[in-house]
């Protein structure tokens, strides 16, 4: 894995999740506007009310599409809060996830699930306090992921095979990005860009009316023949940069 993580405790951001009031629709687009192949479902967010599509980016990061399936449930609501569909929630592997549950009890961060899933305990981490909802997946190797023999269908020309890095949007972001450098042991990049790193990918922090994830930064594949400007669905902005 690029930037593999050394000894002690290291993270990984692994999946973006965007919030639709329509999967079949919202995947499409997606799927059309990154000339994507179709993704799978997790089995188990059925269970909690949500449909879902997940998409590979490259062989190390995914976009997850999740709806609600009837009105009642938390995401439905999140979107009728906020006034329409937006970034969700990121989905983080972590070696050991005790020390960040240390962290983020002691900076008043709440937990909103701990739970196991697929043999792996898995922490959320309350969108109140983080602008979005963050996932935290103890996973100790870092060349695995759940999603590994989970059979995929592979695009034979992707125009992008990567995730860079998002944008957290709140009305405060130095407060947003404080928080998450105290939960994940970190300290800013700078006083400037209000941003940290995750393995290889960076979360930026950026003012805006509504919390949540607000902008995708995706590699352009190496085949791809130019490098279009992104769409802008679910009220998230996808950049694609060049290699």
């Amino acid at each position: 894995m690029t930037d593999a993580p050394g000894s002690g405790t290291w993270e990984i951001l692994r999946q973006v999740v965007i919030g639709a009031r329509d999967l079949d629709k919202t995947g499409r687009q997606l799927r059309e506007a990154l000339n994507l192949a179709p993704g799978f479902a997790d089995p188990l967010l059925e269970d909690i009310g949500l449909a879902d599509e997940t998409l590979a980016v490259g062989p190390q990061a995914f976009l997850e599409i999740v709806a609600p399936l009837d009105e009642t449930v938390s995401l439905a609501r999140w979107i009728r809060k906020g006034g329409g569909e937006g970034g969700y929630a990121l989905s983080i592997q972590v070696s050991n996830i005790a020390p960040y549950l240390e962290r983020a009890a002691a900076v008043g961060v709440r937990t909103v699930a701990d739970l196991e899933a697929y043999g792996h305990r898995i922490v959320q981490l309350h969108p109140g306090d983080l602008g979005l909802l963050v996932e935290l997946d103890e996973i100790p190797d870092a060349d695995e992921w759940f999603w590994d023999e989970t059979e995929k269908e592979v695009s034979v020309d992707p125009w992008v095979d990567d995730i860079l890095g998002v944008d957290v949007s709140s009305p405060d972001p130095a407060k947003t990005a404080t928080l998450w450098a105290e939960v994940f042991g970190k300290k800013p990049d700078s006083a400037q860009t209000l941003s940290i790193r995750l393995g290889s990918r960076v979360v930026s922090f950026v003012p805006g009316e509504r919390s949540m994830l607000s902008a995708i930064d995706l590699a352009a594949s190496s085949g791809a023949s130019a490098v279009e400007p992104g769409p802008s669905l679910g009220g998230v902005e996808f950049r694609i940069h060049p290699h």
